[in-house]
């Protein structure tokens, strides 16, 4: 069994300073950031549905995560997937649970009892209609970036962080990084029942992303 990848946890006063710090840690490695100033993305959510559609074979582990979106038990995302030798940009989502739009230029590749698929030739139109469907609160996309982090690695670093110790109160995802070899986890702030207050914190487990094979 392989011992626990090394763990660090950084605390900053505001969020500007939290950002600093991941982006900076991060490099070039693929990153998703909140669409919205709000907590983030369900932290306990989203590794199961990493987990679940990991079985269901809906998302492969060479796939690359370029958004998500997580409510109760319903879930968003958008994938980028080579087919046929060219990067194919699939939406993924509820049949009944949100609104149902039409995309122009999408394909509907995916047409299930609960989960309805397009495929977009354009990264852009994929989470334009991801966008659209979600409207974005609490959702995490690949904004300052063209690519994506892939599946496996995001798969592998989230069960690493849950072997803990997780962060008090750690329960949603304000942005993450991952790569072959690290990954950042940024958490907001946290105000507790007695009063006290904790600020943004950045764990990172691994290597810094400047030693990292994206």
């Amino acid at each position: 069994m392989s011992s626990p990848s090394p763990r660090a946890v950084r605390e900053f006063a505001d969020r500007s300073e939290a950002m600093a710090e991941f982006v900076r840690a991060a490099g070039q490695a693929p990153r998703l950031l909140p669409a919205d100033d709000g907590a983030g993305c369900p932290l306990f959510n989203a590794l199961a549905a990493l987990q679940w559609t990991g079985e269901t074979g809906l998302v492969q582990p060479t796939d690359r995560l370029h958004a998500v979106w997580f409510l109760g038990e319903t879930a968003c995302t958008v994938i980028e997937r080579d087919i046929d030798g060219k990067p194919t940009f699939r939406f993924l989502g509820p049949r009944v649970e949100t609104q149902q739009h039409t995309p122009a230029d999408g394909v509907r590749s995916i047409d299930e009892p609960f989960i309805r698929g397009y495929d977009f030739t354009e990264r852009w139109s994929a989470l334009a209609h991801f966008f659209v469907t979600t409207q974005g609160k609490g959702a995490l996309a690949s904004l300052l970036g063209s690519r994506g982090p892939e599946v496996d690695h995001v798969r592998r670093w989230m069960t690493e962080l849950f072997q803990g110790p997780l962060p008090d109160g750690a329960d949603h995802l304000h942005g993450v990084w991952s790569s072959t070899v690290g990954a950042g986890f940024l958490f907001p702030p946290l105000v507790y029942a007695d009063g006290r207050q904790r600020g943004w914190l950045y764990v990172e487990l691994g290597a810094a992303s400047d030693d990292a094979t994206p």
